[in-house]
């Protein structure tokens, strides 16, 4: 026995009408609320939350903020580049909107070690650089600065460092330390400027003398 077209077309339709859910009984609601990062609560700007193959969805703003209508019972998925991706289910409550706060966890993605050489092989670079040549200027250059006289002058012009002022305080410190119980030598013994104002001082002396001697006269 055959089907007739028509009939069988029309099972079909049924079955297919009998497949699609009954939108009509699921209750519209305003879903919104705040999507922030779990460690530090910030709002997370530019995330998806959306409903699986559904034209139902929205962008979170600046803040982390979104708001749009959805039915009762569907899955929500929250997605951020950079953490992991949350699954929300909207609830039969009875309310006629929602507003939650979203809490994303990072994720941290750790990609696989890339060295970047400039030749293929090992051994071409071995090849390239044996076979380097410098420029004859360059190679001068380098002889005259490590000419043995130049370092020996820059040597001698050289400051002291950090080092060394450091040392030459701890120095000055500690010779004071141990002299500080000595009178300072005030000799003048070897002293030829010293000398000359002694005999002047003597001379002057003498001078006086017999001057208050021959007023006494």
């Amino acid at each position: 026995m055959k089907h007739h077209p028509v009939r069988r077309m029309i099972q079909l339709g049924l079955i297919f009408l009998l497949s699609i859910p009954c939108y009509s009984q699921r209750k519209v609601i305003q879903f919104s609320g705040l999507i922030v990062s779990g460690e530090q609560s910030y709002g997370v700007p530019y995330a998806s939350v959306y409903v699986p193959r559904t034209t139902r969805g929205a962008v979170t703003n600046d803040v982390g903020y979104f708001s749009f209508p959805l039915l009762i019972g569907d899955t929500c998925i929250v997605r951020s580049q950079g953490f992991r991706p949350q699954k929300y289910i909207i609830p039969d409550d009875g309310r006629v909107s929602i507003s939650v706060v979203l809490y994303l966890q990072s994720d941290t993605t750790l990609l696989p070690e890339v060295e970047i050489l400039p030749f293929p092989t090992e051994a071409d670079f071995k090849k390239a650089f044996l076979a380097l040549r410098l420029p004859d200027t360059d190679m001068n250059r380098m002889r005259r600065n490590l000419d043995a006289n130049v370092l020996a002058r820059m040597q001698y012009n050289l400051g002291l460092d950090g080092r060394m002022n450091h040392m030459y305080f701890v120095n000055q410190q500690s010779f004071s330390t141990v002299n500080q119980n000595f009178v300072p030598n005030t000799t003048q013994i070897l002293n030829p400027f010293a000398w000359g104002q002694f005999i002047k001082s003597v001379k002057k002396g003498e001078a006086d003398r017999r001057k208050r001697e021959e007023d006494e006269d």
